[in-house]
Parts: structure tokens; C-alpha cells; sequence
């Protein structure tokens, strides 16, 4: 749904914004749809005094309308749900990108040290890992273990 397609030209991507508010939209217009079909109901029903003359506004636009509300409503929340996971997934992807950079700059920063002094440095921990404390890099009275 993110792109659309052209003839002899490929494929280009629609704006997320478009995209957005065109299914936020179609949610909307189907509930103001059943809204209008239980405006009637009410207006048809309130005119009749006899209950079988009432009975065929309330199946038609009472039903009608309700069912419209309630898909609308569906359409409404399932876009919120969708937004929500793809706001979820992009930042998954943002945190495994940190942890990547993470993980090399203390790569890096452990193979700077090994050059500097000859010991090694701390060590990163492995993806999945808590990071642990580095007894090899203690300081105590300015001196390194």
C-alpha cells in the first residue's frame, strides 16, 4: 500500500502521510456513513406511531447503520494498531543498531587500549549479554590491575 504502481515507470513510494490519513479517513467515512443511517432510522421511526410501520426503519437503517459504526470503529482502531506496531518495529530496528555500535566501539576502544599499554582491555559483551563490570580495568590509588 506504500507504493503505487505505474504503467512504464516502476514502482514510486507514497507519501507516509497520505497513506495514513487515506486509512484513517476510510474509518471515519464508514462510521459517519452509519451515523447517517441511524440519523434516518430515528427520524423514520419518530415519524410512525404504529410499530409495524416502525419495524422496517429499524432493520434497514437502525442494523444498517450500527453494523457501519462498528466496522468504521474496526477501521479506526486497526489503523491505530498498525501504527503503533510500525513505530514499534523502527525502533527495534534503532535499538539493534545501537547495540551494534555499542559493541564495536567498545571492540574499538579494547583494541586501542591493547596498543597503548600492552594489557588488554575491557572486553565487550556478547550480543544478548548484560554488560558486566570490567575488573581488569580497575583503578585503585591511580595504579591498573
Amino acid at each position: 500500500m506504500d507504493e503505487q504502481t505505474a504503467a512504464a515507470a516502476g514502482a514510486r513510494p507514497t507519501s507516509r502521510l497520505v497513506v495514513d490519513v487515506v486509512r484513517a479517513l476510510r474509518g471515519w467515512v464508514v462510521a459517519a456513513a452509519g451515523g447517517v443511517l441511524l440519523l434516518g432510522c430515528y427520524l423514520g421511526v419518530s415519524k410512525e406511531t404504529d410499530v409495524a410501520y416502525q419495524l422496517p426503519y429499524v432493520v434497514s437503517g437502525g442494523f444498517g447503520g450500527l453494523a457501519l459504526v462498528l466496522v468504521g470503529s474496526a477501521l479506526l482502531v486497526a489503523d491505530r494498531v498498525d501504527a503503533n506496531q510500525a513505530t514499534q518495529n523502527r525502533l527495534a530496528g534503532q535499538i539493534d543498531d545501537l547495540h551494534t555500535l555499542i559493541i564495536a566501539a567498545a571492540a574499538s576502544g579494547a583494541a586501542d587500549a591493547d596498543l597503548a599499554d600492552g594489557r588488554p582491555g575491557p572486553q565487550p559483551a556478547a550480543p544478548g549479554q548484560p554488560l558486566a563490570t570490567q575488573a581488569t580495568a580497575a583503578t585503585v590509588s591511580g595504579q591498573r590491575f
